[in-house]
């Protein structure tokens, strides 16, 4: 099955095409990895049919997931959720999009507008950095 990401020139232009491309690579290691751990087996290997999984392809799945996504993810989410407050969202709509409870929701926004993070804050707010910084290729 192939999916197709159709992103507009804008989109393009705003995210970069080399960075989409990573981004989207990922997205696939995600759904190969996925995969694998269900049926016990890697199946994209050329030619060979299916074959038994071997760490190597768990490295590759846990540093592109682990190391490169999650950490974009993270920073698109967070970022998302301080541009819903700059656009005078609610604590309520913001916790019904996140599907908490009001005080969960509350307690997220109040870290990510902490004017005193710590280290795994200060991790965070790079990665809210680049969400919101249009890149180039």
């Amino acid at each position: 099955m192939d999916i197709t990401v159709s992103l507009t020139a804008e989109e393009v232009a705003a995210i970069g095409s080399a960075e989409a491309e990573g981004l989207a690579d990922w997205f696939d290691t995600a759904l190969w990895g996925l995969a694998m751990l269900r049926t016990g087996e890697v199946c994209r290997d050329e030619g060979a049919g299916t074959t038994e999984i071997h760490d190597a392809e768990m490295d590759t799945v846990v540093r592109d997931l682990d190391v490169k996504l999650l950490p974009r993810l993270a920073g698109i989410r967070d970022a998302a959720i301080l541009r819903h407050r700059e656009l005078g969202g609610s604590v309520g709509s913001l916790a019904a999009a996140m599907d908490v409870a009001r005080s969960t929701a509350q307690t997220r926004l109040e870290a990510l507008e902490n004017p005193n993070p710590g280290p795994r804050a200060a991790s965070s707010r790079a990665w809210q950095e680049w969400a919101a910084t249009a890149q180039q290729d």
